[in-house]
């Protein structure tokens, strides 16, 4: 079995794979522990006792370690929760897009359709302006109307408020119209503001990766295990040091003188300025040092003064390389802290998101609303417009078929006054007629009473002396009636007028009709 003394060497040997050789230090068969003086043993201790100090380090090492494992911890939960909301979060967006394009294809089918109705409501309106300005352009004939008057037009004849109110209903169902589309863009804009907001606070903070796996960062479970490691390492290493501490206070006290010096040098202020206390394992008066010289073997002592000198050189860089793991522990720890920080913040920024999908939930209603009320007031408006639409074309129908009517009346004016100028001549040559045979039998009587009116009494023939009858044909109207009929030989002029110009439009318009 091996000797608690080969055991201490041996692990006091585990700061390195091998210890270096050095002169003056041979093997235990040839070692002579009486060849090193009490004050390097003594040296030995002190510097021992100082590198105990790295434990502050090694406890700085154990609550990085502990705090890693939570933050690891923690970081594993905020992950699990932000990955689980981010997708809960991008779905109903990807639902709210889909609400978001509905409403657009109804805004956009809404302006397409209202341009097609304008355009259509132009078109109609500009065939009505060409038929009012038909009607404008066409002035009455003088003939037509009283002596005196002011020229008039054909439009002078139709109320024109007709066409006024009409216009002014399709004025106010555009109105509505606009302001329809207004008041729904609004509602878009603050839907798109909404999402924008959205997309901006799930945007602040991208996508955590997962703590064990990460492309731009060392994946915290290799921190974790990094720094669980180091500080197994540094205990291991302190619990090296402690042994070494031990070895040396067993090395100075079986050496003669050793614990004085020891105290003695101790209270001394060291290179660091600080002292140096060892009363804990070195009394002032030890009473057993003495008793521990007479009891140890020598070849035993001479085996622990060997381990002592053997393993002083490797105290520095114990320390050292305690320090440098911290370093590097510190490091890790700050790259697991700033992953771990990340998490948080993604977290915060999608716990932010979801309020603001929250909201948004509230207002989904009154957006939904706003289309199905934007597609109610365009219906509404729509009927109204195709309505005046209609109408529109009819008044435009009907000032054409006042227009062909009043070329209609040309012609029938014409007609009459043809006819009545047939009527007038064939009355004409009637009266010629009769006026001779009136000429011829006045005549005739004027004879007939010189040859044998001296022979008859004038009270057999009361007519006999009388005048020939005379004829008068007189042209009445239906509301003159035969108060008409009495006066002179004169025929009185026809009732149709006479027109006395003709445009050659107005000749093109009577050959278009007929």
């Amino acid at each position: 079995m091996m000797s608690p003394t080969s055991a201490s060497s041996s692990e006091s040997r585990s700061y390195h794979d091998q210890s270096p050789e050095r002169d003056g230090n041979p093997n235990s068969a040839e070692f002579n522990a009486d060849d090193v003086p009490v004050e390097v043993l003594v040296k030995h201790l002190l510097a021992a006792k100082q590198s105990l100090s790295s434990m502050t380090l090694v406890l700085r090492a154990h609550d990085l370690a502990t705090h890693a494992r939570e933050m690891h911890e923690e970081a594993i939960i905020l992950s699990a929760q932000t990955s689980f909301l981010r997708q809960g979060i991008s779905e109903q967006v990807r639902i709210l897009r889909q609400v978001r394009r509905g409403m657009t294809r109804a805004y956009e089918g809404g302006r397409r359709d209202f341009k097609n109705l304008l355009r259509t409501l132009d078109a109609a309106n500009s065939r009505l302006e060409q038929a009012i300005d038909m009607l404008r352009d066409t002035v009455v004939d003088p003939v037509f109307r009283p002596p005196g008057e002011e020229k008039k037009c054909l439009m002078d004849f139709v109320d024109e408020k007709t066409v006024e109110t009409m216009r002014d209903t399709v004025k106010e169902s555009i109105k509505e119209l606009q302001a329809a589309q207004t008041s729904f863009d609004g509602d878009l804009l603050r839907f798109d503001t909404d999402l924008r907001a959205l997309t901006k606070t799930m945007a602040s903070a991208a996508t955590p990766a997962s703590p064990d796996s990460s492309d731009a960062y060392q994946p915290m479970s290799h921190l974790l295990g990094s720094l669980t490691a180091h500080s197994h390492d540094m205990a291991q290493h302190l619990g090296s040091l402690n042994r070494h501490f031990d070895m040396c206070v067993k090395a100075v006290r079986t050496t003669e003188g050793g614990a004085a010096l020891a105290l003695r040098k101790a209270a001394e202020v060291t290179d660091g300025g600080d002292p140096v206390s060892i009363s804990g394992v070195i009394a002032d008066q030890d009473t057993h040092a003495a008793a521990e010289i007479d009891s140890m073997d020598p070849q035993e002592r001479a085996e622990v003064v060997q381990v002592v000198v053997q393993d002083a050189p490797e105290v520095d860089e114990v320390v050292a390389e305690i320090q440098a793991v911290l370093q590097q522990m510190e490091a890790d720890f700050g790259a697991l802290k700033e992953q771990t920080d990340q998490m948080r913040a993604a977290y915060v920024s999608t716990i932010a998101a979801f309020y603001v999908l929250e909201e948004i939930g509230t207002r989904l209603q009154s957006y939904v609303q706003a289309e199905a009320e934007f597609a109610q007031r365009w219906e509404d408006e729509r009927s109204i417009l195709f309505a005046k639409l209609e109408e529109m074309d009819e008044l435009k129908r009907f000032y054409e078929g006042y227009y062909g009517a009043y070329d209609s009346l040309l012609l029938e004016v014409e007609r009459r006054r043809s006819v009545q100028e047939k009527i007038t001549a064939t009355w004409r040559k009637a009266k010629e007629t009769v006026d001779k045979l009136v000429e011829a039998d006045r005549k005739e009587r004027e004879h007939f009473r010189q040859e044998i009116g001296e022979f008859l009494p004038t009270d057999l023939w009361a007519g006999m002396t009388g005048p020939t009858r005379r004829w008068e044909v007189v042209a009445v109207d239906d509301d003159d009636g035969a108060s008409n009929s009495a006066g002179g030989s004169k025929i009185q002029q026809p009732s149709t007028p006479t027109l006395k110009n003709v445009r050659p439009a107005d000749a093109k318009r009577r050959e278009t009709i007929r």
